[in-house]
C-alpha cells in the first residue's frame, strides 16, 4: 500500500512539474514554476492521495483482499490522472473525471493481470522519482546569491537603497496623505522625516508594467511587458546598475504572479526570493492541492491564497539578508501584497475599521457589488493597509537599531492604486481613473540632503523614480537608465524637463463591456492639476485631480478649460496608440 501511494504521489508531483517545464518552453506565455515544487508537490500529493487511497482499500475489503487492492489501485490511478489533466486549460471537471476513470480502469486491469510486473513498475517509479525529488530539493536549497563581491569593490561612503513597493495601495487611503482614518501612522512619520510627493502617478494601473517602469525608467510602450509577456533583457534595470557598482542586490517579493522571476523582474538581483515555504504553498503545490485550498475557503469562509507571504515574512527575509551584508552597501527591493485582495489581515487589523465581519473580503471581478459590500471591502482594505504599515514601522525600527537607517536611502511607493466603485467598477487594471493611478511616493535620506517634512505638490511620474535613486547615490558611474531626477523639486532648482506623466492601459479580452478597457487601449496624461483620459470607444474625459481627486465630475465640456483640453490633446499626439493585443 505504501509503495502504491508513494508511486502515485511522486508521479503526480514530479509529473506536474515536468509538464509545466515543457509548457514554459513551448508556450509563449510565462508558466509559473516554483523550483521547490520538485519536492513540495509530491508531499502535497501524498497528503491528499494517502487518505483517499487507504479509504478505498478499506471500502474494498468487504469483497476480499483482491478487491481491496484493486480499489486502492483505482483510487491512486484516478487521482494521479485527474491531477495531471487539470493542467489542461478549459476542460470541464466532468470531462476530467471521465478521462481519469478510463485511465484508472485500465491501470487496475493491468495491475490485476500482471501483479508482479506492476509491483516492479511501482518500485522503479518510486526509486527514480524519489531520486529526482531529493536531488531537486538539494539544488533548490542552495543559496540564491549568484555573485559575490567584496566591500572593496564599492565606494567607501556609498549609501544603501531600500525600495519599498506597496502593491495596490492608493494614496487616497493613507492617513499620511490626509485620509481621515489612521491607516498609516508610520508612513506619516517617515514623511515628516523626508520628502512626500502629493501627486505621484503610476504609469499603468496594474503590477507588471508599473514595476518594469520603476526598474527601467521606461514606459510600457517601450518595453516588452504585457498581460502575458515578461520583461525581456533589452532594457537595463536598477538592479543591474547597482550590481555593476559592486552593491549587493536583493529582491523580496510577495506578489507571486507578476513579480515572480518568470516575469523578468529578477534580472540583476543576486538574491531574489519570491516563493516561500509556507503551509499553503506545501499543500498547494499540486493542482488538486490548490482545489483543496479553494474548497477549504468556501467551506469555512476563509481567504487563504496558495503561498501568500505577508509583510512580516517579507520584512524578515530582508532583515535576515541585510544582516549578512556587513558594511557593504546594498540595493534592496521589497514588494508587499497585504493590501491586494482578498483583504484579510490578521487580528486586530481585520476589524480595525469595521464593527462586524464584512460580508466578503474577496472581490468578484466582473460583478457589480452592492453599496454594503463596497463599504465592507473598503473597511477590510483599510485594515490591511494598517497591518502593512505596522510591519513597515518594524522594518524602520530594526534598521535604526542596527545603525543602518542613516546610511540608507528609503523610497516608498506603490505600483498602482485601487478602485472602490467610484466609477462603477472595483479592483484595478480596468480603467485609468485617478484612484487607480495616484500612489504614494516618499523619500528619506537626510544624510544626502533630502529635507525633512517637505511636500512636493507638483505631479510626477514613477518613470523618474529610477533616475532619482541613482542621483541620490551620487555615483560617478554613467547611468544607462533614462528619466530625470526629481531632486531639483526639493532643492529649489529649476526642472525644465522631466518624463511626461503618461499612463497606459492596453485592451484585454473577456472583460465586461462596462469596464472602460473593454472598449480598447487607453492613455492618460496629467498636466498641472488636470488629468486627461483618451480611449477609442469610451471617448475622452478631463478631471481636476486637485479639487476632485476621486474624479466624480468630468470637465470635458467646460468652456473655461477649452484651451487646457486642446493643449492636452496636442501633448497626447506624441504618444500614439499602439496595437499590443495578445501581449
Amino acid at each position: 500500500m505504501g509503495l502504491l501511494v508513494m508511486a502515485s504521489a511522486l508521479t503526480a508531483g514530479v509529473g506536474e512539474l515536468a509538464l509545466r517545464f515543457v509548457a514554459s518552453r513551448v508556450l509563449s506565455d510565462p508558466v509559473a514554476i516554483n523550483p521547490a515544487s520538485v519536492w513540495l508537490a509530491p508531499i502535497s500529493a501524498l497528503a491528499i492521495f494517502g487518505p483517499v487511497t487507504v479509504l478505498a482499500w478499506l471500502l474494498g475489503r468487504a469483497k476480499g483482499r483482491g478487491a481491496a487492492w484493486a480499489a486502492a489501485v483505482a483510487a491512486a490511478a484516478f487521482l494521479t490522472t485527474f491531477d495531471l489533466l487539470m493542467l489542461a486549460p478549459r476542460l470541464h471537471a466532468f470531462a476530467l473525471a471521465v478521462l481519469s476513470t478510463g485511465v484508472a480502469s485500465q491501470v487496475t486491469w493491468g495491475a490485476r493481470r500482471w501483479p508482479r510486473l506492476f509491483a516492479r513498475v511501482l518500485r522503479v517509479t518510486v526509486a527514480t522519482l524519489l531520486a529526482v525529488s531529493v536531488g531537486g530539493a538539494m539544488v533548490t536549497a542552495r543559496p540564491t546569491s549568484a555573485l559575490q563581491l567584496t566591500a572593496d569593490d564599492t565606494p567607501a561612503d556609498a549609501p544603501s537603497v531600500v525600495l519599498l513597493v506597496l502593491d495596490t495601495v492608493r494614496a487616497l487611503e493613507l492617513s499620511a496623505y490626509g485620509y481621515d482614518r489612521s491607516t498609516s501612522p508610520r508612513l506619516a512619520a517617515l514623511a515628516r522625516e523626508g520628502v512626500r510627493f502629493d501627486r505621484a502617478v503610476a504609469t499603468a494601473p496594474w503590477t507588471l508594467p508599473s514595476h518594469a517602469t520603476l526598474f527601467t525608467g521606461r514606459f510600457q510602450r517601450d518595453l516588452s511587458v504585457g498581460w502575458s509577456s515578461p520583461l525581456d533583457s533589452a532594457a537595463p534595470t536598477l538592479a543591474e546598475h547597482f550590481s555593476a557598482l559592486g552593491y549587493a542586490t536583493g529582491g523580496f517579493v510577495a506578489n507571486l504572479h507578476y513579480c515572480s522571476r518568470e516575469f523578468g523582474l529578477a534580472r540583476g538581483f543576486q538574491t531574489y526570493r519570491d516563493y516561500a515555504l509556507v503551509g499553503t504553498q506545501v499543500i498547494g503545490s499540486t493542482m488538486l492541492g490548490r482545489r483543496a485550498v479553494a474548497f477549504y475557503n468556501s467551506l469555512f469562509a476563509r481567504y487563504l491564497l496558495v503561498g501568500r507571504k505577508d509583510a512580516r515574512r517579507v520584512v524578515n527575509e530582508f532583515l535576515d539578508w541585510q544582516g549578512k551584508q556587513g558594511r557593504r552597501p546594498y540595493f534592496a527591493f521589497l514588494n508587499f501584497f497585504d493590501a491586494h485582495e482578498p483583504y484579510a489581515p490578521d487580528a486586530p487589523y481585520d476589524l480595525r475599521f469595521a464593527a462586524t465581519e464584512p460580508a466578503t473580503r474577496q472581490l468578484v471581478l466582473g460583478r457589480r457589488h452592492s453599496a454594503a459590500e463596497v463599504q465592507g471591502l473598503r473597511d477590510a482594505y483599510d485594515g490591511a493597509i494598517a497591518s502593512l504599515d505596522a510591519q513597515l514601522g518594524r522594518l524602520f525600527d530594526e534598521l535604526s537599531r542596527r545603525d543602518a537607517l542613516e546610511r540608507t536611502i528609503i523610497v516608498v511607493t506603490a505600483d498602482h492604486g485601487e478602485e472602490f466603485a467610484e466609477h462603477g467598477y472595483m479592483s484595478h487594471g480596468n480603467g485609468l481613473n485617478f484612484p487607480a493611478l495616484h500612489v504614494p511616493l516618499m523619500l528619506r535620506w537626510p544624510k544626502g540632503g533630502v529635507p525633512a517634512n517637505f511636500t512636493v505638490a507638483a505631479p510626477v511620474s514613477l518613470a523618474d523614480v529610477a533616475a532619482t535613486i541613482i542621483d541620490l547615490t551620487n555615483s560617478r558611474a554613467k547611468s544607462l537608465l533614462p528619466g530625470t531626477s526629481l531632486a531639483p523639486l526639493w532643492r529649489g532648482e529649476s526642472l525644465d524637463q522631466r518624463s511626461p506623466i503618461l499612463s497606459e492601459l492596453y485592451w484585454v479580452r473577456n472583460q465586461p463591456d462596462w469596464y472602460p478597457v473593454s472598449a480598447g487601449n487607453m492613455r492618460s496624461l496629467v498636466r498641472g492639476r488636470y488629468h486627461y483620459i483618451a480611449g477609442p470607444a469610451k471617448g475622452e474625459a478631463l478631471y481636476d485631480i486637485v479639487g476632485d481627486p476621486y474624479e466624480q465630475h468630468d470637465l470635458l465640456g467646460a468652456a473655461a478649460l477649452r484651451d487646457t483640453l486642446a493643449a492636452m490633446r496636442r501633448m497626447m499626439t506624441a504618444f500614439p496608440d499602439q496595437d499590443r493585443r495578445g501581449r
